[in-house]
């Protein structure tokens, strides 16, 4: 199966993070091939906070990488017995549509538990930059929620 996931990439290291350049959103299409133990997690919400930001003043982030943060999303297909389609995982995946994991540091989820304040989501992959925006502006340890 063909996967069109969009994707969130550090452009380039700088200290001025309001700069909507620093971030490519990319289509990067691959071809869905599970090995043992693996499934496919559609992110349904991407939790953004503080750690994102340090990472970057810390220098951790390289040219190109993968925004990793928590996320919540749905198994799509699997090929782990402890994970089937349909469940919620809540676990650390990354600023995309789409990621494969195989269940480290992941835990089920009760989609019907989940709480959130609209003031603090913002819509689309795409507005990632917007979503950061307020998590610099914010003066408090709470998240920012990216819903693809």
């Amino acid at each position: 199966m063909e996967i069109n996931n969009r994707t969130v990439r550090l452009l380039y290291q700088t200290n001025n993070y309001f700069d909507e350049n620093l971030w490519s959103f990319l289509e990067e299409n691959f071809d869905l091939q599970l090995d043992s133990n693996e499934f496919l997690i559609k992110n349904k919400f991407i939790f953004l906070d503080k750690n994102i930001l340090n990472a970057l003043k810390n220098k951790e982030l390289e040219e190109g990488d993968l925004i990793q943060a928590q996320t919540l999303g749905e198994v799509l297909e699997s090929k782990n017995k402890n994970y089937k389609v349909g469940e919620y995982v809540l676990g650390i995946g990354f600023v995309q549509d789409y990621y494969v994991s195989k269940g480290l540091k992941c835990k089920k989820f009760k989609i019907s538990e989940f709480n959130y304040s609209n003031d603090k989501v913002v819509i689309g992959i795409e507005n990632f930059s917007v979503a950061f925006t307020k998590l610099i502006d914010s003066n408090d340890e709470k998240k920012i929620i990216l819903k693809p």
